[in-house]
């Protein structure tokens, strides 16, 4: 498997509330993080979540749902509890979507509005649901997706790491074929791009890591108000890509 993955500030925010994380050796795991809260709260948010997630997946030796969920509420509970010691962190929190590899399948963790996508033969497949109030919106036909993207309410979360004692993680299993692309990526891509934009880009015949560079060049280019990440994973045949 190739990972790389790019984050950016955005044309407008002086401070990257987004954290990533890379497998070292011998992991098999990703994640993506956006950050909530004033006063760089937001960024000490998904860096916590982010490594407590490592700590906790980096010393199982067999991928499962059950230590994902663990991992997720874990990293719940100590984003909270540092929000509840530090006024200036109080109600702090991120979202934060992960993946977890083993030979022939993987788990997907989730909590949030960051996304995770898989492309397969040429079709792309959100396979995260929106933690938001449009996507509620859009599930009982009050708005449009179109309409959703544009919604002044966008941006706001139902559910986040951080912020309450306990969160329930979407956590979940996908079998694994080889040619098969995985994409993270913080709101800061999918407020400005639409999944067919994501689909081109991904099906196109470029490198990994200028379809990386590519898809944030865009999302910037479109307006890039927020931070920007994306991290694309690719599985088995794509493995020689560069």
């Amino acid at each position: 498997m190739k990972v790389f993955c790019a984050t950016d500030v955005g044309c407008v925010r002086t401070l990257n509330e987004d954290t990533y994380y890379m497998p070292q050796q011998g992991e098999s795991f990703v994640a993506v993080a956006d950050g909530m809260g004033g006063h760089k709260a937001g960024e000490v948010a998904s860096s916590m979540a982010i490594r407590m997630l490592k700590e906790i997946l980096s010393a199982e030796k067999t991928v499962s749902e059950d230590r994902m969920r663990y991992a997720f509420g874990k990293a719940n509970r100590e984003v909270y509890l540092e929000s509840e010691k530090d006024a200036s962190k109080k109600g702090m929190g991120t979202t934060m979507t992960a993946l977890w590899f083993s030979e022939d399948t993987v788990v997907l963790g989730h909590v949030g509005d960051s996304r995770a996508y898989r492309m397969r033969e040429g079709n792309l497949m959100r396979a995260s649901t929106d933690h938001s109030y449009v996507e509620e919106l859009v599930k009982i036909g009050a708005i449009t997706p179109e309409m959703a993207r544009t919604h002044p309410q966008r941006n706001v979360i139902t559910r986040s790491i951080g912020p309450w004692p306990r969160v329930e993680a979407d956590v979940s299993t996908f079998d694994l074929q080889k040619g098969d692309i995985w994409l993270l990526c913080s709101d800061g891509l999918t407020m400005y791009l639409e999944d067919d934009v994501i689909k081109k880009t991904l099906i196109s015949d470029t490198p990994i890591q200028e379809k990386v560079s590519t898809l944030i060049r865009m999302a910037l280019d479109a307006g890039g108000a927020d931070n920007v990440t994306v991290l694309i994973a690719a599985v088995g045949e794509c493995e020689g890509d560069e």
